[in-house]
């Protein structure tokens, strides 16, 4: 017979549920503590936890865009000799360049590798005369393929080689240091290029605008030679004049990776050597005038009176703004944060 007297029940220990209501206890205490934060203490905690990305205020945003950008143009080392010869001769690669003749050729070699290709399967297959009839006459209907390079659209080479402003959202620390501005007239930026006995101006797009005589280095047919020149300019149509604003390249030797200080200098020594502003019989009546750089120090006084500022420089045209170039950027086409803008009507609002 069993032993089994039946199931005794006792009571918990009662020590095992102190730790517990400690730990309640404890946490209810930090709850407490963190619902009587302030508003401030947890906005500081949410921008500390935040992206500094999303923190980043506009003008800021451009500033480190400016770093990037000098730190680019310093990696970048490209063939500014062969870049330079293909925008102002007109000329492209050899692998853009395929002619009629050429696409006509591989198109011709295409058919015959297949016609042999189908012969040498129905041979394999089966040596009757009707047979390779039947593959000749597929291969006679077979319809043709179109090259690729036909449907192929050449690429411009001279779009997007004028160097564009960034809006100045900010006046930046270092202006008077490593700043120099121009003062922009109204008109239509272009780049003019000459070379092959012509003088050639064109859009942002690299639409031809106007083909000319001019006095620049191999501009003309009466001074013809091997150099070419490339200079970025803002056209009056009223005065027909061209004001220079940058120089790229002068007599063939291109001047893309010089920074600004370089450029500048070589815009008042070549240009004005030259008399390039003097209109005659080869020139049909265009005029070449290089803009002055100004000083950053000047910066105030021609915030105060811009039009008597361009007086003083001896110019008379209208002011369609600012031009600030940093002085170490190197000249590279399309919108860049080392050359900032600022309209006419900004003028006061921004350099007060």
């Amino acid at each position: 017979m069993s032993d089994f007297k039946g199931f005794t029940f006792e009571k918990p220990i009662s020590h095992q549920s102190e730790p517990q209501d400690a730990h309640l206890t404890d946490l209810s205490l930090k709850f407490n503590r963190i619902s009587t934060d302030d508003n401030d203490s947890r906005l500081g905690s949410f921008k500390h936890f935040r992206s500094p990305i999303a923190s980043r205020s506009r003008s800021e945003a451009q500033e480190q865009r400016r770093l990037e950008a000098l730190e680019l143009q310093k990696q970048q080392r490209q063939t500014s000799i062969n870049k330079a010869r293909q925008i102002a001769l007109n000329t492209t690669e050899d692998d853009e360049s395929t002619t009629d003749d050429e696409q006509q050729e591989e198109e011709e070699e295409e058919e015959e590798g297949e016609v042999v290709e189908a012969k040498e399967t129905a041979k394999r297959s089966r040596d009757s005369d009707d047979e390779m009839a039947e593959v000749s006459k597929y291969v006679k209907t077979m319809p043709k393929k179109k090259s690729k390079s036909k449907n192929k659209k050449k690429k411009n080479i001279h779009a997007n080689q004028i160097m564009y402003s960034e809006t100045m959202e900010s006046v930046p620390q270092d202006l008077l240091t490593d700043w120099v501005l121009m003062i922009c007239p109204k008109g239509k930026r272009c780049m003019v290029t000459s070379g092959s006995g012509e003088t050639i101006a064109r859009s942002r797009a690299g639409n031809i605008l106007a083909r000319f005589q001019s006095r620049l280095p191999n501009g003309s047919r009466t001074n013809r030679t091997s150099d070419f020149c490339i200079l970025d300019c803002v056209y009056d149509a009223v005065h027909w004049t061209f004001y220079v604003l940058d120089i790229m390249c002068w007599r063939g030797y291109p001047i893309f990776d010089c920074d600004t200080n370089f450029r500048h200098f070589w815009l008042q020594t070549k240009l004005e050597s030259n008399e390039l502003d003097r209109s005659d019989g080869h020139n049909q009546f265009y005029k070449f005038i290089p803009l002055k750089p100004v000083l950053t120090t000047e910066t105030q006084q021609v915030a105060d009176d811009p039009e008597q500022y361009v007086q003083n420089q001896g110019f008379s045209y209208q002011i369609d703004g600012l031009l600030f170039y940093h002085r170490q950027a190197h000249y590279r086409g399309g919108s860049t944060p080392l050359v900032c803008w600022v309209s006419r009507d900004e003028i006061q609002n921004m350099l007060k």
